[in-house]
């Protein structure tokens, strides 16, 4: 069934970006009438002001619209129809305001964002027989503001502004003696002039004349200068990303096909373009709020993506954390020799040293997920060569681990920031009230989180895999055999036999923390779970306190910590819902994973274009027509916008091998998708187009409608399927 509701947050603003630049406006395509609105660039706010005028007044919204997610539309009249007639909206047309009929003229805005530039293009059309005469102008103004200074209206750092006139246009220059910013704007298509905080023209219309006017606001930023030769060369580069796809089609009214095709989109228009040409596609966190590099954020969602364009962000991403990776011990930065960087920003704050967010390392996830993702783009591309380019920077990764990230010797990694202004926690859940007992009481670090010691036995299990590959057969037993040690011990002391369930993690003194958390949905993906524990863990996750009917909840509605609208004690995150999923495929919890796909599914279609935001509120389902939100949340924020081609992933089945030139298949499909096809899924340097059609029993069949290059498709289920036995494995081969 469609869900009923149509949700949306951040409801007075709409924005449109491409890499590192953002535009941010009202619903009248307006900056300067909200806090955030803005042209940004880098995290930076090159312009505060931007409002159209005509004469002294604005013209009368009457739509806006994001054509795509880099541009926006506005149209409007002008002027309006003052007071109205008896005949309804339309009546009333025929009075005057000053000189001008009513509606006499009409305006068509277009917004573009380039990576480091707005171009504004405005056409205004005389809709009566009267020749028109007026001044248009926009009113424009700068302050350099960071996104969080300009979000909660308090500046940590702060300059003159000079604002000087260009021909045609006007040049605002931050004076602040370490950032030599400037904003350069300038008009074309008519005789513009700069005075009294407006850059203006005067028209003269005649009757249904259409005058294009344009203007080109230009982000100068000297340390580190993109021109306009550089744009137009990221945007070729973004657009052959795009065109390389592969693409998802679906029969019948169910809109997923749509969704995840403009997820990818959506993916791609978050790519930082930024650095050398082999790191470009790396995607930020997510708009409006966090467009700089994450390292979790940019792994997890090129890894969940690489299914669908052959693994081609991954790379970027892989090239561009090795090259960031941690070389020295550096308490401020939380940064270690061999750790992968948790977040690089350029915003006018970490620029001068006031937060340590330039370049900081305090997350346990990144090192690890660097690790499986390099596993991972082998698995997908075969090529040996990728796979030795990051080879010691691997290795570097594991060396951390043992000597950093084991704090005390006993196996297992557990935090503790160093930095006096970084995170409390570093785990998934790393807000800083995130992480609490059964009691709902806090838990100070150093702490063990479960999911953690999931991401290092998969990441020890990869690097065994990989060190065959490289040609180290004593190391890859050596990896192998530690990861079969961590999780005998992972069994033993995180299991809570009495919850049927695992503890969040261990405490700076090894007691188990038994707070009941989406954190243990983490396990079962990275294969640390016993087998045993694995049915009654998936259960307990079902369980009403866990699953609010859109996702599982970050914490137990029992918990008396329990908040549905806070970061992680309660709300639902669509991006470990997707990893859950995974899991519950890989140990053949088909039915559950169809529960949860059809969760999201209906999640996603509550919010315009697909974009779940960040986090939504753990309401249950039975309780409002829609989850609700986290305030101020991203969307679209990056990782969710990968979580459908995952889930078109997990629910088809694929596993790919490329050094073999395989592919495996073990579809099932809901009820409301009878019918999906994949095109082009690369694997090694083949593709297949594949086709998967469910009938009335709920059995699915595939069939392979093209073929490039050497692919073998397999039916199989997952090694790990705690449901599928030899008969089932023989029947899927041969059936």
């Amino acid at each position: 069934m469609s869900p009923a509701a149509l949700a949306r947050i951040r409801p007075e603003i709409v924005y449109a970006w491409r890499g590192p630049a953002a535009l941010i406006v009202d619903n009248s395509g307006r900056a300067g009438t909200d806090t955030l609105t803005g042209f940004y660039f880098r995290q930076t706010r090159f312009l505060n002001t931007l409002q159209l005028t005509l004469g002294q007044v604005e013209p009368y919204r009457c739509s806006l619209a994001q054509a795509a997610p880099n541009a926006l539309e506005v149209t409007y009249i002008h002027p309006e129809v003052e007071r109205g007639g008896g005949g309804g909206s339309g009546s009333g047309g025929l009075g005057r305001k000053g000189d001008l009929l009513y509606r006499d003229l009409d305006l068509r805005l277009r917004y573009r964002v380039r990576p480091a530039s707005l171009e504004v293009g405005l056409q205004i059309g005389n809709r009566w027989q009267e020749r028109v005469e007026l001044e248009l102008g926009w009113l424009l103004g700068a302050d350099f503001a960071t996104v969080d200074e300009a979000q909660f209206g308090v500046r940590e750092q702060s300059g003159d502004v000079e604002t000087s006139p260009l021909p045609a246009g006007v040049r605002f220059r931050y004076l602040h003696p370490r950032l030599p910013l400037e904003a350069h704007v300038s008009g074309k298509g008519g005789e513009w002039e700069w005075s009294g905080g407006r850059l203006a023209c005067r028209l003269s219309l005649a009757r249904q004349e259409v005058r294009d006017l344009r203007l080109i606001i230009r982000a100068i930023d000297p340390e580190n200068p993109l021109d306009a030769e550089g744009e137009a060369d990221r945007e070729d580069r973004l657009e052959r990303w795009l065109a390389a796809l592969s693409r998802v089609r679906a029969r019948g009214d169910a809109p997923l096909a749509e969704i995840t095709n403009d997820a990818m989109r959506d993916l791609g228009s978050i790519a930082l373009l930024e650095g050398p040409e082999q790191e470009w596609l790396t995607p930020g966190a997510g708009v409006p709020l966090y467009q700089t590099l994450w390292g979790r954020d940019a792994l997890t969602a090129s890894w969940q993506a690489a299914i669908l364009d052959g693994g081609s962000m991954l790379g970027d991403v892989l090239t561009l954390l090795d090259r960031l990776q941690g070389t020295v011990v550096d308490p401020q930065r939380d940064e270690e020799p061999g750790r992968i960087i948790n977040q690089a920003k350029t915003d006018p704050l970490s620029r001068l040293g006031i937060s340590p967010f330039v370049r900081y390392y305090a997350d346990y996830a990144s090192p690890l997920v660097f690790l499986i993702s390099l596993g991972y783009q082998y698995a997908l591309t075969g090529s040996k060569e990728r796979l030795a380019r990051h080879w010691p920077a691997a290795k570097r990764v594991l060396q951390w681990a043992r000597e950093y990230g084991d704090r005390d010797g006993d196996g297992y990694l557990e935090y503790l920031t160093m930095s006096p202004n970084g995170p409390t926690h570093q785990g998934w859940k790393d807000s800083e009230n995130a992480v609490v007992d059964e009691h709902g009481e806090l838990v100070k670090p150093p702490i063990a989180p479960c999911e953690i010691q999931g991401y290092y036995h998969v990441a020890l299990q990869f690097m065994a895999i990989l060190s065959l590959v490289m040609g180290e057969r004593k190391r890859a037993v050596e990896l192998w055999s530690e990861a079969a040690a961590l999780k005998e011990r992972f069994n033993r002391d995180f299991w809570m036999e009495e919850e049927g369930f695992l503890a969040f993690g261990l405490d700076s003194r090894k007691r188990r923390i038994r707070a009941l958390t989406s954190n243990a949905g983490h396990c079962p993906p990275t294969g640390i779970v016993a087998t045993e524990h694995v049915p009654t863990l998936v259960s307990r996750l079902f369980e009403p306190d866990m699953f609010s009917g859109w996702g599982i909840r970050t914490l137990s509605s029992a918990n008396p910590a329990y908040n549905p609208l806070d970061y992680h004690l309660g709300s639902v995150w669509p991006v470990e819902n997707a990893t859950i999923l995974f899991g519950l495929r890989r140990y053949g919890f088909n039915e559950e994973a169809l529960r949860l796909a059809s969760a999201l599914y209906d999640l996603a279609r509550l919010w315009p274009g697909g974009r779940t935001p960040e986090c939504v509120g753990g309401y249950a389902r039975d309780e409002l027509a829609h989850p609700g939100s986290y305030p101020r949340s991203n969307a679209p924020q990056t990782w969710n916008q990968t979580v459908f081609p995952l889930l078109v992933q997990s629910l088809l089945g694929l596993v790919p091998f490329a050094p073999l030139h395989l592919l495996f298949v073990d579809p099932v499909l809901p009820e409301w998708l009878p019918e999906l096809t994949v095109e082009r899924v690369a694997v090694g340097g083949g593709s297949v187009t594949l086709r998967f059609v469910r009938d009335e029993a709920g059995h699915c069949e595939f069939e392979v409608l093209e073929r490039s290059g050497r692919v073998t498709v397999v039916r199989q289920p997952w090694i790990e399927s705690t449901t599928a036995g030899w008969r089932d494995r023989i029947e899927a081969l041969f059936g």
